[in-house]
């Protein structure tokens, strides 16, 4: 004879039935919560700009040196918007620029252009070849070319003694761990080539002219 079954007893596949369903339910709204929170931090995501290949220190911005990147709206982060690319380019780079970083303020020139006739020039000195504690934006200054290690200093009045080329400085930057520090200085347009010249064999002493 076949076991009888006990009356009362609740059959237990419709328990794990709606146990099944309940659970369905629970992770079908944990997905949709998790969607919206995703859409609603994709909305607070704000466009800045970036630097989209290398740029030295000094150079003009162009159009093809920027791109956009979307970023989550940081109080921390102070990137240049992307609404503002217009008003960047044409403005020079007070610090190099790398490709991949994000553009902040601080890395460019708050002008777009310098007086007429005038071109800026970063010349990158040594440690002691110029009073860099003392100097500050508007200080009018001699770059002067010094010698190499090999060869004396020529004496005074000499034709070969060094030149002398007048400058405006715009920017001083820190100094590295050896010393150097890089000055941005506006010079005349006849001037900007044989200066930069100059600054790039790094063969440069700048001297401070006495203040009005």
């Amino acid at each position: 004879m076949r076991p009888e079954t006990p009356i009362g007893a609740s059959p237990a596949p419709r328990r794990r039935k709606r146990s099944t369903l309940v659970l369905g339910v629970l992770i079908t709204l944990v997905g949709v919560l998790g969607t919206s929170m995703l859409v609603r931090s994709a909305g607070d995501r704000i466009d800045v700009l970036a630097v989209a290949r290398d740029v030295p220190v000094g150079q003009e911005i162009t159009a093809e040196d920027l791109t956009t990147a979307a970023l989550p709206e940081d109080p921390a982060l102070q990137p240049v918007k992307a609404s503002e690319k217009d008003n960047v380019i044409g403005r020079r780079a007070t610090a190099p620029l790398h490709r991949g970083e994000l553009l902040a303020n601080s890395q460019i020139h708050g002008g777009k252009t310098l007086p007429d006739g005038q071109e800026l020039v970063a010349v990158e000195v040594q440690r002691g070849a110029a009073p860099s504690d003392a100097l500050a934006p508007g200080d009018q200054v001699k770059v002067v070319s010094t010698p190499g290690k090999d060869e004396a200093a020529p004496a005074s009045g000499a034709k070969s003694a060094p030149q002398e080329i007048e400058a405006k400085v715009v920017k001083v930057g820190a100094s590295n761990a050896s010393g150097a520090v890089v000055i941005q200085v506006a010079v005349a347009s006849t001037d900007s080539a044989q200066l930069a010249a100059r600054a790039a064999t790094g063969r440069v002493a700048i001297v401070l002219s006495a203040k009005g």
